[in-house]
């Protein structure tokens, strides 16, 4: 045992940060550069403090030399998101002189590991709940855990679709469908590391371009107790928000419910041009009905005119909803996403007076507190690991959930 080197809380900080970076494939893959513009804004960070985030629109195009085509030209503004610093989380680590004593690489497996790992997983379980409600695609068969890279391909068609960007995408998907992909594409992998990979740690790699992560945490969507015979209440409807009918009072609608309308296709980000396909919404807001119509949040808005057109057509009055998956039921989502679908600000915290510790603030944006308290009768510390964080979800569509 090496006695020479006494741990420091700038030591336990820094490896605790890269730790959880290491443990949190997620975060790990996500933008992570908000944090800047929250200095800008206030002195410090604190829960509450919030930015908005500016999405720039998709400009017109029009004919012709004369300007606007004789026109005014359209007047958009561009979309705004806010994230909110608001949730802080932490572990402790209780220990005394003699164990501070050990070395930094015995101390990290021992004590350091475990609580991270408890830690991280807290914190992406939390964030990728918060992600999969904010995406209106989702691709594969409620019930059934995906068996064959083509559903992959399909989340990896709805990014190409909405125009994501192809660098920096990942997929986040759970134990069971990492078995089954293992095993049906285990004949599609010759290189010596994607084998090694593939039975060894329990990854297949790069695959659809993007790089695919086993996940223990992707999180379960459970469908309100009404997803059959809801229709729309009121033709040409536009925006965020949709009124339906076909409701009884306490039918319930949960937020992360993705469906579809009659007659509603998807269109070209750009053009305009219709797909051959519904476009898909998600409920934003949970919603209990309390009478036969109510009104449900909706992403992206309902919009049939340039510029920002999303769909072909505005509703018709009566068009049937279809909603994915049976009513009351739980499924799983797994995720396709580019790096800038979501952001997280993950700011530091200030050690409080009276106590020792360390923020460790890595150069990708990812900040962890250390802190102890000492117990002087005892001769024990206790130390606290903490993160401070938001989360937003910036372009939904540029991600895609697999169904299970």
């Amino acid at each position: 045992m090496a006695t020479t080197n006494v741990l420091t809380h700038q030591m336990l900080a820094r490896e605790s940060a890269k730790m959880f970076l290491e443990e949190a494939p997620f975060i790990a893959n996500i933008n992570k550069g908000r944090q800047e513009e929250f200095g800008a804004i206030t002195q410090g960070f604190k829960k509450g403090d919030t930015v908005r985030i500016k999405i720039p629109p998709v400009p017109t195009v029009y004919n012709g030399a004369v300007f606007a085509e004789g026109g005014t030209p359209d007047d958009f503004g561009e979309r705004e998101v806010n994230l909110t610093v608001d949730t802080q989380k932490h572990t402790g680590i209780q220990f005394g002189a003699a164990q501070k004593k050990l070395d930094l690489s015995e101390f990290k497996e021992r004590y350091l590991r475990p609580a991270i790992q408890t830690l991280s997983s807290v914190v992406e379980a939390d964030l990728l709940q918060r992600a999969y409600a904010g995406v209106p695609s989702l691709v594969g068969t409620p019930g059934s855990v995906p068996t064959q890279m083509k559903t992959y391909g399909q989340a990896r068609s709805k990014l190409q679709h909405y125009l994501a960007p192809a660098s920096d995408r990942s997929v986040v998907f759970s134990s069971d469908a990492n078995l089954e992909l293992v095993d049906s594409s285990k004949a599609l992998f010759h290189a010596k590391k994607e084998i090694d990979r593939g039975f060894l740690r329990g990854s297949i790699g790069e695959a659809q371009g993007a790089d695919f992560y086993e996940h223990q945490s992707c999180p379960i969507h459970t469908n309100g107790s009404k997803v059959a015979g809801v229709t729309v209440s009121g033709a040409s409807q536009s925006g965020t928000s949709l009124v339906v009918g076909g409701l009884t009072a306490a039918d319930t609608i949960t937020k992360g419910s993705v469906f579809t309308i009659a007659g509603v296709y998807a269109t070209h980000p750009l053009t305009g041009l219709p797909y051959a396909h519904l476009q898909q919404f998600v409920v934003t807001e949970n919603f209990t009905a309390s009478g036969t119509t109510g009104t449900i949040s909706i992403y992206p808005a309902l919009k049939a005119a340039m510029p920002n057109k999303t769909v072909s057509a505005l509703p018709a009055n009566s068009a049937a909803l279809t909603f994915v998956g049976s009513a009351s039921t739980a499924y799983r989502q797994n995720l396709m996403f580019h790096r800038d679908a979501f952001t997280t600000a993950m700011v530091p915290l200030d050690v409080l007076p009276g106590c020792e510790g360390y923020t460790a603030r890595l150069p990708n944006g990812f900040s962890v507190r250390v802190m102890t308290g000492g117990d002087f009768t005892n001769d024990k510390e206790a130390t606290r690991i903490d993160v401070l964080y938001g989360f937003a979800v910036v372009r939904g569509i540029h991600a895609s959930r697999i169904t299970e």
